[in-house]
């Protein structure tokens, strides 16, 4: 016993140590996660903050949650389920702001480009009209313009500049547009015809993905109203019978079968997002 006893201790401490270096390593992760996505998502959105203020925001946010969802229902299984999902929502939000950022563009862009084609038609340069078109339009395609804009005055060419936006958001319709620019460059012809074709174009392409999102309402919707259910009956079963419902917090099967009906939700919620949704 008296040989065991230092063996426990040191093979504690060891496992302390190994801990401990993990979890430094898991925190500059987290922390250079946090920075990159500071510097490069939220910059790409036009808001400017510091990698170190955002991860201790998050971290003191996700640990409230953690401690209030802890205090509610005394299972530390659910505390770090929600310490997992507060850690992760600052990176979905920013995925929300920029997929609605780019559909503001996508929904800007067929009348930015009618009057882009309006001024050129009214007899003003390529360079001028930009800069005026950039002045004009509100965010956030004004923002993206402006810095076209200021490329252009360092001498980059507009197809160029307008090839690196398209790259640096990802969107198709500003490709056509840069194609478009490239063409008109080295072939020439009517840039202020073709711009308002394109308009057209795109705008015809925005009415059709309305009508096929109206469309697919419905299907979305009950893709919703089949993830919520389960939830919303546990809810009500843990109100309404809280020591039969508390086995599945406490014990090892019930985690097992919330880990079951979480990847059952997930699975079926994305099945349903892939079924309904449709790329025009």
């Amino acid at each position: 016993m008296s040989v065991l006893l230092p063996a426990v201790l040191l093979l504690g401490a060891l496992v302390f140590v190994l801990l401990a270096r993990m979890g430094r390593r898991v925190a500059q992760g987290f922390l250079s996660a946090q920075s990159l996505m500071a510097e490069r998502d939220l910059a790409a959105l036009f808001i400017f903050a510091s990698g170190a203020h955002l991860a201790v925001l998050t971290i003191a946010f996700a640990s409230a949650l953690a401690l209030a969802a802890w205090m509610f229902t005394h299972a530390l299984m659910i505390a770090a389920i929600v310490l997992l999902i507060a850690l992760y929502l600052p990176r979905a939000v920013i995925r929300r702001l920029q997929k609605q950022r780019l559909e503001t563009i996508a929904a800007q862009l067929p009348d930015a480009l009618a009057f882009w084609a309006g001024l050129l038609r009214a007899g003003q340069g390529l360079h001028p009209s930009l800069n005026q078109l950039a002045d004009r339009q509100p965010r956030p395609l004004g923002e993206e313009l402006r810095v076209v804009t200021r490329q252009c005055r360092l001498g980059v060419p507009a197809d160029m500049a307008m090839e690196q936006m398209c790259e640096r958001l990802g969107l198709a319709d500003l490709r056509m547009l840069a194609s478009l620019l490239s063409v008109s460059r080295e072939l020439g012809g009517n840039l202020g015809e073709s711009l308002l074709r394109l308009s057209d174009l795109l705008r015809t392409r925005l009415a059709m993905e309305a009508r096929i999102r109206s469309l697919t309402a419905q299907g979305r919707l009950q893709g919703v109203i089949v993830a919520a259910l389960p939830l919303l009956l546990m809810l009500v079963l843990a109100f309404m019978e809280p020591d039969a419902m508390r086995m599945l917090f406490t014990h090892p099967l019930g985690w097992v079968a919330l880990g079951l009906i979480a990847f059952l939700e997930i699975t079926g919620f994305v099945l349903i997002r892939r079924i309904v949704t449709i790329e025009v």
